[in-house]
Protein backbone atom coordinates (compact mmCIF):
# COMPACT_ATOMS: atom_id res chain seq x y z
CA UNK A 1 0.00 0.00 0.00
CA UNK A 2 1.04 3.76 -0.87
CA UNK A 3 3.20 5.23 1.99
CA UNK A 4 1.23 8.40 2.04
CA UNK A 5 -2.10 6.81 2.08
CA UNK A 6 -0.52 5.04 5.68
CA UNK A 7 1.26 8.35 6.86
CA UNK A 8 -0.46 11.37 5.44
CA UNK A 9 1.82 13.37 7.65
CA UNK A 10 4.72 12.43 6.20
CA UNK A 11 3.05 14.16 2.59
CA UNK A 12 2.79 17.25 4.50
CA UNK A 13 6.15 17.32 5.87
CA UNK A 14 7.41 16.75 2.39
CA UNK A 15 5.13 19.92 1.43
CA UNK A 16 6.18 22.27 4.17
CA UNK A 17 9.66 21.47 3.35
CA UNK A 18 9.07 21.71 -0.34
CA UNK A 19 7.40 25.07 0.33
CA UNK A 20 10.31 26.43 2.52
CA UNK A 21 12.88 25.80 0.11
CA UNK A 22 11.19 27.04 -2.86
CA UNK A 23 10.31 30.78 -0.73
CA UNK A 24 14.16 30.78 -0.54
CA UNK A 25 15.05 30.13 -3.65
CA UNK A 26 12.49 32.15 -5.47
CA UNK A 27 11.42 35.30 -5.30
CA UNK A 28 7.76 33.98 -4.51
CA UNK A 29 5.35 37.01 -5.65
CA UNK A 30 1.95 35.25 -3.52
CA UNK A 31 0.57 32.49 -2.43
CA UNK A 32 -2.03 30.54 -1.34
CA UNK A 33 -3.20 26.94 0.89
CA UNK A 34 -2.25 25.35 -2.00
CA UNK A 35 0.26 27.42 -4.94
CA UNK A 36 2.87 29.63 -4.73
CA UNK A 37 3.27 32.02 -7.62
CA UNK A 38 6.22 33.41 -8.90
CA UNK A 39 8.43 34.92 -11.96
CA UNK A 40 11.08 32.39 -13.73
CA UNK A 41 12.73 33.03 -16.63
CA UNK A 42 10.19 35.23 -18.58
CA UNK A 43 7.19 32.59 -17.49
CA UNK A 44 4.68 32.91 -14.73
CA UNK A 45 5.08 30.18 -12.38
CA UNK A 46 2.81 28.63 -10.48
CA UNK A 47 3.55 25.87 -8.17
CA UNK A 48 0.47 23.64 -6.98
CA UNK A 49 0.73 21.07 -4.15
CA UNK A 50 -2.24 18.52 -4.90
CA UNK A 51 -3.71 17.36 -1.40
CA UNK A 52 -4.62 14.48 -2.56
CA UNK A 53 -1.29 13.08 -3.65
CA UNK A 54 2.22 13.29 -2.96
CA UNK A 55 2.61 15.78 -6.59
CA UNK A 56 3.56 19.34 -7.40
CA UNK A 57 2.75 20.70 -10.54
CA UNK A 58 5.11 23.60 -12.07
CA UNK A 59 2.95 25.66 -14.60
CA UNK A 60 4.95 27.99 -16.63
CA UNK A 61 2.61 30.22 -18.59
CA UNK A 62 2.93 33.28 -20.72
CA UNK A 63 1.08 35.40 -23.16
CA UNK A 64 0.71 33.97 -26.67
CA UNK A 65 2.09 37.51 -28.95
CA UNK A 66 -1.23 36.90 -31.02
CA UNK A 67 -4.37 35.06 -30.13
CA UNK A 68 -4.34 31.53 -31.10
CA UNK A 69 -5.63 30.02 -33.74
CA UNK A 70 -7.00 26.15 -35.05
CA UNK A 71 -3.72 25.43 -36.48
CA UNK A 72 -2.13 26.14 -33.12
CA UNK A 73 -4.26 24.14 -30.96
CA UNK A 74 -3.93 21.12 -33.63
CA UNK A 75 0.06 21.61 -33.16
CA UNK A 76 -0.45 21.14 -29.51
CA UNK A 77 -1.27 17.67 -29.61
CA UNK A 78 1.88 17.40 -32.10
CA UNK A 79 4.29 18.63 -29.26
CA UNK A 80 2.50 16.80 -26.41
CA UNK A 81 3.31 13.43 -28.41
CA UNK A 82 7.32 14.68 -28.17
CA UNK A 83 7.50 15.94 -25.33
CA UNK A 84 9.53 13.79 -22.63
CA UNK A 85 9.04 15.82 -19.29
CA UNK A 86 5.87 17.77 -19.22
CA UNK A 87 2.57 18.54 -21.51
CA UNK A 88 1.91 21.84 -23.36
CA UNK A 89 -1.76 23.39 -24.08
CA UNK A 90 -3.06 27.05 -25.03
CA UNK A 91 -6.00 28.88 -24.91
CA UNK A 92 -6.84 31.96 -27.29
CA UNK A 93 -4.29 33.90 -24.84
CA UNK A 94 -1.65 31.90 -23.55
CA UNK A 95 0.56 29.04 -23.76
CA UNK A 96 0.79 26.69 -20.60
CA UNK A 97 3.82 24.01 -19.50
CA UNK A 98 2.90 21.28 -17.28
CA UNK A 99 5.95 19.59 -15.00
CA UNK A 100 4.53 16.97 -12.68
CA UNK A 101 7.00 15.54 -9.99
CA UNK A 102 6.30 13.24 -7.34
CA UNK A 103 7.43 13.68 -3.58
CA UNK A 104 8.68 10.47 -2.93
CA UNK A 105 11.44 11.78 -1.46
CA UNK A 106 12.49 15.60 0.30
CA UNK A 107 13.04 17.95 -2.51
CA UNK A 108 16.22 19.80 -2.58
CA UNK A 109 17.40 23.13 -3.99
CA UNK A 110 19.51 21.78 -7.11
CA UNK A 111 16.90 18.75 -7.80
CA UNK A 112 13.94 21.71 -8.23
CA UNK A 113 16.37 23.96 -9.88
CA UNK A 114 17.02 20.89 -12.33
CA UNK A 115 13.07 20.03 -13.04
CA UNK A 116 12.31 23.68 -13.59
CA UNK A 117 15.06 25.01 -15.70
CA UNK A 118 14.67 21.61 -17.67
CA UNK A 119 10.89 22.45 -17.80
CA UNK A 120 11.45 25.77 -19.00
CA UNK A 121 14.05 25.01 -21.28
CA UNK A 122 11.75 22.69 -22.97
CA UNK A 123 8.75 25.38 -22.82
CA UNK A 124 10.67 28.55 -24.08
CA UNK A 125 11.59 26.12 -27.69
CA UNK A 126 8.01 25.21 -27.74
CA UNK A 127 6.24 28.47 -27.46
CA UNK A 128 9.06 30.17 -29.94
CA UNK A 129 7.78 27.27 -32.23
CA UNK A 130 4.40 29.48 -31.85
CA UNK A 131 5.96 32.15 -34.05
CA UNK A 132 7.54 30.06 -37.08
CA UNK A 133 5.91 29.25 -40.18
CA UNK A 134 4.30 25.57 -39.64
Amino acid sequence: MCDYLINPMRKKYRFEQARIMIRHTLPVDREDESSLFAKFDGFDLQIVFLPSQPVVLLYLTKNLKRQSTRKDRKYINTLNLKSIFGSHAINDEHYVYRVSYRLDMELSQKQFLEILSCGAKEAHGSYDLFYVEK
